[in-house]
């Protein structure tokens, strides 16, 4: 039984490092872990998936990405129109790439998407 675990856990950890990372919200801020408490999102193909889970409506998101292996890329979803509870919405990144005056746009074919690294950059309730 301990032999199928193992190697369970082996394939698993083979197969986690072919995939993006989502980084844990470390904030302090009690009130910004209790907006963001339920919420979920993937990315897939640079569109990132937002699921409102939690206990409020939603008035802007944003989830930033950034790579591994380029220090430059910066990528971006923005959710500007709000989330009602319950509901899930879609948008895709928008990447750069660069610095100071040699900032550019960086199209999707040109990502190493398994090296990406995805977080909570911004979450605000709606107003009723």
């Amino acid at each position: 039984m301990k032999k199928i675990i193992l190697v369970l856990l082996l394939a698993i950890a083979g197969f986690s490092g072919y995939a993006q990372t989502y980084n844990a919200i470390t904030s302090k801020n009690k009130t910004y872990l209790k907006t963001l408490k339920g919420e979920s999102y993937t990315y897939k193909n640079g569109v990132v998936t937002l699921k409102n889970n939690g206990s409020y409506d939603l008035g802007t998101v944003s989830i930033i990405a950034y790579s591994k292996v380029d220090s430059t890329l910066f990528g971006i979803a923005l959710f500007e129109e709000g989330l009602e509870k319950g509901a899930r919405v879609k948008a895709e990144v928008y990447f750069t790439s660069g610095s100071g005056n040699g900032v550019h746009d960086v199209l999707l074919k040109d990502i190493d998407q398994k090296n990406l690294e995805l977080s909570f950059d911004k979450a605000v309730r709606a107003i009723k």
